[in-house]
């Protein structure tokens, strides 16, 4: 069952030798979460803004995490169990 979030959160990114965004970690309600994989990335664009989408695991859960590039945020915006 896939539970909706929309939360802000913060989240550790790198940058992969192909300058990729790549999230490694996220704090949520206190909790820090380590993302052991990427399991999909897109982009979404609506009018002048450019959202980045992740589908992300942590091994028990996946999450989509949304970066807004025109405030520089990031949104927990799902939660689904594996």
């Amino acid at each position: 069952m896939i539970t909706e979030v929309g939360e802000p959160i913060t989240v550790g990114v790198v940058f992969d030798p192909e300058q990729t965004l790549r999230p490694k970690w996220f704090v949520w309600n206190g909790r820090k979460y380590a993302i052991e994989r990427v399991t999909f990335a897109w982009k979404v664009r609506d009018g002048q803004k450019l959202f980045y989408h992740f589908a992300v695991t942590d091994g028990a859960n996946l999450y989509e995490l949304t970066y807004d590039t025109s405030t520089l945020s990031w949104k927990l915006m799902a939660v689904s169990p594996m």
